[in-house]
């Protein structure tokens, strides 16, 4: 899978804060998926992007402002079967209990 590096700001910090992730592309841009590895819990990225929608990515080495947009619905179903033909993904479908957040990065 791909790999983009996504800079977001604390949700209580207000600091930046840097991860990489791995995405599948759709027309829209990246899409990200808060699966946190099957915990719980969603991932920290994901309630910074709450708070904050507006971050950077940087995605085959350029740099670009972008902002967040939580998928639902039919959109939702149709990244969440990008992901899932991805080993561990369809997985985490079984594990969870809460509703993964599917996270769509568009250009501002």
């Amino acid at each position: 899978m791909p790999v983009l590096e996504l800079v977001t700001t604390g949700w209580k910090s207000g600091e930046p804060r840097s991860i990489l992730i791995t995405y599948v592309e759709t027309s829209s841009g990246p899409a990200l998926a808060g699966t946190n590895a099957g915990a719980p819990t969603d991932p920290a990225w994901v309630k910074n992007l709450r708070a904050h929608p507006r971050a950077r990515a940087r995605q085959a080495g350029h740099w670009r402002e972008v902002n967040a947009r939580f998928a639902e619905g039919d959109e939702w179903q149709e990244i969440w079967d990008l992901f899932r033909v991805f080993p561990g993904y369809s997985d985490y479908e079984r594990i969870l209990t809460r509703p993964i957040p599917l996270v769509v990065l568009e250009d501002t």
